[in-house]
């Protein structure tokens, strides 16, 4: 089947937020937060009391991690603040595993992760940030959306964060990613709120990388609260390539329905393209997604299922569905 007309289709989810917190009950960082901030606080259940065999793993995984970063926070510490410190150094992220299988693809899977390492002993100021993916805004897309001839980002990185303050809209990396480049970014993200209901999230970025040289980034959110079960957001992002010299720009609209505090359903629609060799479109997508941790706060399954248009394939209409198991560890689980 050809592209459907786009006019037919919507312009238009969920990881821990690793960036400092704007304000998420009036603007979540990404959908995942936004699922969170919508649910009522959770009852004590005797289920979460249990230790099943998943239980001991999160514990034992989480302990493993933090072990590491004290070790690593340590090289920053005199003897005397070893002593005396009364705050550990901590790790917190998520890893999610994922089968997306879809017409003629039937064995594509996928792996993300995102860490963060918090260093007391450098007053909170830098973190450790490990990611298979430098792009944020694109946490919960699937791997064949993503895996485009036009998308350099989807590599592993890691990097050092600096923040002048703790809750300072700017903060600046240095790191390795995209095939083993260098690299040095900063940022600057901020919030409006122009009512209880209206609100907006933007930034910018500027980077530089040691082989695609220099790069940048300007995105746009608007979010609408219908109620304490409804949300829509609609996001804009457009990408500066120095290599290409061209512009990636990004379209999207997401509805969120919190059905109840364990299980939610989000839509979503994108539609993504070029600036050269004319302004086209590369992909259009949508899908809908079930998102539920009826067993742990920490443990969420996913089912969504998913038609993809990719400018690579013609154009075919490709049906699919993605299924996940995403696991949080760290204080906030």
């Amino acid at each position: 089947m050809s592209l459907p007309c786009i006019s037919t289709i919507c312009y238009a989810v969920m990881l821990i937020s690793l960036e400092p917190q704007i304000d998420t009950r009036t603007l979540p960082v990404n959908t995942n937060t936004a699922v969170t901030s919508l649910k009522a606080e959770k009852t004590s259940s005797s289920l979460h009391q249990h230790n099943e065999w998943f239980d001991v793993w999160q514990r034992s995984f989480t302990d493993s991690m933090d072990f590491t970063v004290r070790q690593l926070d340590g090289l920053f510490r005199s003897d005397d603040e070893r002593s005396f410190s009364n705050e550990e150094a901590r790790a917190e992220g998520r890893i999610q595993f994922a089968w997306e299988p879809r017409d003629g693809m039937l064995t594509d899977t996928d792996l993300r992760f995102r860490i963060r390492v918090k260093l007391p002993a450098l007053e909170d100021k830098v973190d450790l940030l490990l990611s298979d993916n430098e792009d944020e805004t694109q946490d919960n897309t699937i791997r064949a959306a993503r895996n485009t001839d036009n998308n350099d980002r989807d590599q592993a990185t890691i990097a050092l964060r600096f923040r002048p303050e703790q809750d300072s809209h700017y903060s600046f990396r240095v790191g390795a990613g995209r095939r083993d480049q260098l690299y040095v970014r900063g940022r600057y993200r901020d919030a409006t709120a122009f009512t209880d209901k209206l609100s907006a999230l933007y930034d910018s970025e500027l980077y530089y990388y040691s082989r695609d040289r220099l790069g940048a980034e300007v995105g746009l959110a608007i979010q609408y609260d219908i109620d304490r079960k409804h949300l829509i957001r609609q996001n804009n992002r457009l990408y500066f390539r120095d290599d290409t010299n061209d512009w990636l720009w990004r379209h999207e609209i997401n509805h969120l329905y919190a059905i109840d505090d364990q299980n939610a359903i989000v839509s979503r629609a994108m539609v993504e393209g070029l600036s050269r060799p004319n302004y086209r479109i590369e992909e259009v997508y949508a899908g809908i997604r079930w998102r539920n941790n009826t067993l742990r706060d920490w443990l969420f399954f996913e089912v969504e299922p998913f038609v993809l248009w990719l400018r690579d394939e013609d154009f075919n209409t490709s049906f699919g569905v993605a299924m996940r198991v995403e696991v949080y560890y760290g204080h906030n689980r």
